[in-house]
């Protein structure tokens, strides 16, 4: 007995049981052979042979009427290019406006020749551009000659004759947009031809060879028979199952609470941080027959961590709604329940005096409630791998610990697969690895019990064998060349985090923005904290039989996880849901288990100078964990109280440390005060306010997290919100955010009536033209909202004219809608330096000319070829009076890029977002956001070919933001960067109907030059080891 009067109850391992080599399994060497077979099949998965697309494009279609087509190459460049033209031809295409025989970025501006191939006449002669350098210059057109342009990984050639005249760049090959031409009709019985072939970068695209296919089959049957083994000799030697029943495991109040809440969060969770951009992943994954970036790094495979987002998109079939997409997350986290329930109610899992006791296994469930519920529901509820790898480590951990309790070999060949999945679903899968790392040693001390140690290794094999499945969900599909070919991409565009690195995550856990907030510190906090007072307590107690082994294993492998988390190549806090499973375990026998512990210390019993660092650092932790402001990444938190701030009721603030002190007195008061009246020992009380104290804090975080988005969802019910569409409109049929987003229809404009002509212009201004030639307005000029259109733009690039443009007077409408606004494109230069563009307001006089009543002037803060559109503020104008309007636009400009473009002023529809997008449009819609907006069609990549977009919706907030994120930019490998060099690009608006004060969408109209694919794609394999891939020619941005 301790001093305290309780006993200390070591677990009891049963003694090692004397194996009957008699009752051993017949095939027991079948069995270790087919073991052997599937680790060294496994093995070899990796660079077995595989089928690897090789899609050739063939145009034009017709070689006698060449369509100029889009081609929006998803590796930017391809692997091989043959292009071949007759002198003939190339004369045709000189009597053309333009002049272009064939070029690969849209003609008429600097990066056709700059990044692309142009090959274009002028006055009877050949100019051939590629990758900024002029190839052929002047070269004539007499005769029949041809001319080849074609390159592979070593560079372009280009040759006349078949005999060479220029090479390009040394291992460079030009940029594809498109394949376009001037010319529009050949005679080819004259000699006049014209054909583009290329071969486009696809190999991520594979499929198993024969041999491969053989290689997985052996894996499957030999994990199968593996585990089908061990579960024999488990009979063979008595391991049975144990038939004691589970302390605490009956069914109560709390295993429905903890699955309700569950249910709930599914309708009222914020998007995690990754939601729209894994999504989009799984999705384009069930096309393309890979899993790929999709958004940007050129689509590089994200082998060997794929299976996770094919389950993902073959479950996405059901739909693509929010409330569909989380029911995987669901099923995890009530998984992770089970788990946790069987783990927490094992045998010696309590002290023994907790276990006997009705109202310790029942604070057990309620601890162990708050903190799986404060843990998973801030990283858990999404699209993100972590849920699933926190299911599988405590799985694993379950299986590590029954196994070895148990003396079970079949637990722990689960424990393999669980561990081994786990590792191979995200990079933060190690953490799946914790349990059998730390439980290693008495692993090997049941795997060689009762077999000579010379065939131990055999038994060890086996255990492992069944976890090479996970070798088929990460390369059964893929490759090497996938991995290594993946992470060169990678490497060339940004650097990976270190281990070294490891600060960064806890900077941002400490920072105040939504990877900081307060839901997601706590649980993490608080697990850091009690995993350094375990250390404490167990260098304290010189008895290792009163920490229950399933607690000492919880600790090493939370402990192990966290360390396992710095080898991770990136240092965000959502990582941490990969310990959700990890964490809770080992909390809740933690706390429970507390106060006994601290009870059966040997030597003197701690205590208030022990009291006080262990409440202190509660109630700072407390303190320092509701400083975490209520912000969720990409959110805008409709209807949600104290959006972005730190939770507060009233005028209590839950990051005050004088809070938490007073909560740790009245804890300490309440408990000696139940203590009597329940007849609990009297002394100490401090030892059991703590876990009640850390219990208040998960609570609090999580009636708070909850609390706050169930009273968004119903301050919502009568708009939007996210979390009031997924109640009312749970399979988005109404098409999420898009319902409540209002834009500005300028296809339909009604172009306001023009009396008089445009004066001034000084030569500048130029009307029908004058823009940048890639980006026109949306409709043709002298039609829709171009039908007066001036621009000050000379050519490709702006030189130093100045000058100024006085539009016609334009009738403003008497009876404008509320539905309709009178607005003007403009493009170019606005930034409120140089360029002016002023709006001036008149009222009919009696000698026909208006009078100028008013005038405003128009700044967007924004320099861009993109057309934006700017809504008038007409109200008031025409309430005093005025019934006219014109423009007044100044380019003072004298720098490059320096010009300005404007249409004359039309009435356009304002409709919502839902109503404007086709139904079959391929929409880019930004990853921060597109898991709200699920009936727009995302882009299709097939055979490596990037389908072109017609709508965008952005997430930004000024100017045209939107596309400026790293999805936009070719030296990130961004799936949307052709689209500004190659279509017609115009802000339409983008604002919620209940929410102005949301400004961070943007939606763009798309307009492309060429049609869709006006090409022959033929698609072949190459058989190919899987540490080859194809001879690639350089990528222009090495260094990103």
């Amino acid at each position: 007995m301790t001093r305290s009067g309780i006993a200390p109850r070591p677990v009891v391992t049963p003694p090692p049981p004397v194996e009957d080599r008699r009752r051993r399994p017949r095939w027991t060497r079948f069995a270790q052979v087919a073991a052997l077979v599937a680790v060294l099949a496994v093995v070899l998965l990796p660079v077995a042979p595989v089928e690897m697309e090789r899609p050739v494009v063939s145009w034009p279609q017709d070689p006698s009427a060449p369509v100029s087509s889009m081609l929006e190459l998803t590796a930017q460049t391809p692997l091989e290019l043959d292009a071949r033209f007759t002198c003939a031809a190339a004369r045709v295409a000189d009597g053309t406006d333009g002049g272009v025989v064939l070029a690969t970025v849209v003609p008429g501006q600097p990066s056709a020749g700059g990044e692309g191939l142009l090959a274009a006449t002028t006055d009877g002669t050949l100019d051939v551009y590629a990758n900024g350098r002029q190839l052929v210059t002047d070269a004539p057109l007499d005769g029949d000659c041809v001319y080849t342009v074609t390159g592979d990984a070593g560079g372009l050639t280009v040759a006349r004759d078949g005999e060479t005249v220029a090479q390009g760049e040394p291992g460079r090959l030009p940029a594809v947009d498109v394949l376009a031409t001037s010319v529009t009709a050949l005679d080819t019985s004259a000699g006049e031809d014209l054909s583009v072939e290329l071969v486009v970068d696809d190999q991520f695209a594979t499929s198993p060879s024969p041999l491969k296919w053989v290689l997985v089959a052996l894996v499957v049957i030999g994990a199968a028979l593996a585990l089908a083994f061990l579960v024999a000799e488990d009979r063979a030697a008595g391991r049975h199952r144990e038939r004691t029943r589970r302390v605490g495991g009956r069914f109560s109040v709390v295993d429905l609470v903890v699955p309700a809440v569950m249910v709930a969060w599914v309708f009222l969770a914020p998007m995690s941080d990754d939601d729209g951009y894994y999504a989009a992943m799984a999705r384009s994954a069930a096309d393309e027959g890979m899993v790929g970036n999709y958004y940007q790094l050129l689509n590089q495979n994200f082998t060997p961590f794929t299976w996770f987002y094919r389950v993902l998109g073959e479950w996405q079939v059901f739909g693509d709604s929010s409330t569909v997409q989380r029911i995987p997350a669901l099923v995890t986290g009530l998984l992770t329940w089970w788990a946790l329930r069987r783990f927490t109610t094992q045998p010696g899992a309590l002290p023994a005096v907790l276990e006997r006791s009705r109202r310790g296994r029942a604070g057990l469930q309620v601890v162990l409630a708050l903190t799986l519920l404060a843990w998973w529901l801030p990283y858990g509820m999404g699209v993100r791998p972590e849920a699933a790898v926190g299911f599988l480590a405590v799985a694993t951990l379950l299986a590590v610990s029954v196994g070895v309790r148990q003396r079970r070999l079949a637990l722990l060949g689960v424990a393999a697969v669980t561990g081994a999945l786990g590792m191979v679903a995200h990079p933060t899968g190690f953490v799946a690895l914790a349990p059998l790392l730390v439980g290693l040693p008495a692993i090997v001390g049941v795997v060689r019990e009762g077999v000579p140690a010379g065939a131990a290794w055999l038994r060890g094999l086996t255990v492992l064998a069944p976890g090479a499945v996970a070798g088929v969900a990460a390369f059964g599909d893929g490759s090497l060349n996938d991995f290594l070919r993946g992470q060169q991409i990678f490497l060339s565009i940004q650097a990976q985090n270190d281990w070294f690195d490891e600060y960064q995550r806890w900077n941002f856990l400490f920072s105040e923005i939504a990877m900081g907030s307060f839901a997601k510190r706590t649980a993490v906090l608080l697990g850091v904290a009690s995993l350094l007072w375990f250390a404490v307590l167990a260098a304290a107690s010189r008895r290792r039989g009163t920490l229950s082994p399933q607690l000492v294993l919880a600790a090493q492998s939370l402990a192990a996880a966290f360390l396992l988390l710095w080898i991770t190549p990136s240092k965000w806090t959502h990582h941490f849901g990969a310990l959700s499973g990890l964490g809770p375990a080992f909390l809740a026998l933690f706390l429970t288990s507390l106060p006994v512990l601290v009870r059966t210390l040997p030597g003197r019993r701690p205590g208030w100078p022990a009291a006080v660092p262990a409440l202190g650092t509660l109630v700072l932790l407390s303190a320092l964990v509701m400083h975490g402001p209520n912000s969720w990444a990409y959110s805008w938190l409709q209807g949600v109280p104290h959006a972005f701030e730190a939770p507060f009721v009233g005028p209590v603030s839950f990051d005050s440390p004088v809070l938490w002190l007073a909560a740790a007195v009245a804890v300490v008061l309440l408990v000696r005060v139940a203590g009597r009246r329940l007849g609990l020992p009297r002394r100490r009380p401090w030892l059991t306010a703590v876990p009640v104290l850390a219990s208040v804090l998960l609570a609090t975080s999580v009636l708070y997290l909850v609390g706050g988005f169930a009273y968004g969802a119903l301050r919502t019910l009568d708009g939007y919100s996210p979390w009031s569409d997924a109640i009312t409109d749970p399979l988005a049929r109404d098409c999420g955010a898009a319902q409540g987003i209002d834009l500005l229809d300028v296809e339909a404009a009604r172009p306001l009536a023009a009396t008089g002509e445009a004066t001034g212009g000084d030569g500048v201004f130029t009307e029908g033209g004058g823009w940048y030639p890639p980006s026109p307005p949306p409709t043709p000029a002298g039609e829709g909202p171009a039908t007066y259109v001036w621009g000050s733009l000379d050519g490709e690039t702006d030189g130093e004219a100045i000058g100024a443009l006085t539009s016609p007077w334009f009738e403003l409408p008497a009876d404008l809608a509320a539905d309709e606004r009178v607005t003007v494109l403009v493009s170019g230069k606005l930034d409120g330096e140089g360029n002016r563009l002023t709006v001036e307001y008149g009222r009919s006089s009696d000698d026909g000319e208006p009078a100028v009543v008013s005038s405003a002037e128009i700044q967007d803060g924004t320099q861009a070829a993109i057309w934006r559109t700017v809504a008038l503020d007409v109200g008031p104008e025409l309430a005093a009076g005025a019934d006219a309007v014109r423009l007044v636009a100044e380019d003072g400009t004298t720098t490059s890029p320096g010009w300005l473009a404007v249409t004359g002023p039309s009435v356009v529809p304002v409709v919502a977002l839902s109503d404007y997008t086709p139904a079959d449009a391929p929409v880019g819609v930004a990853w921060q956001f597109s898991w709200l907006f699920p009936c727009e069609r995302q882009l299709d990549i097939t055979s490596g070919i990037t389908e072109p977009m017609q709508y965008a919706v952005m997430w930004g907030d000024r100017g045209v933001q939107g596309v400026a994120d790293a999805t936009w930019q070719f030296n990130r490998g961004g799936l949307f960067a052709p689209t500004l060099r190659t279509s017609s690009v115009t802000l339409v608006g983008g604002a919620f109907r209940d929410w102005p004060g949301i400004r961070d969408v943007q939606v763009y109209r798309v307009v492309a030059p060429y049609a869709a694919d006006a090409y022959d794609l033929d698609v072949t394999t190459d058989t190919r080891w899987g540490w080859q891939g194809p001879e690639e020619a350089r990528w222009p941005y090495p260094q990103g």
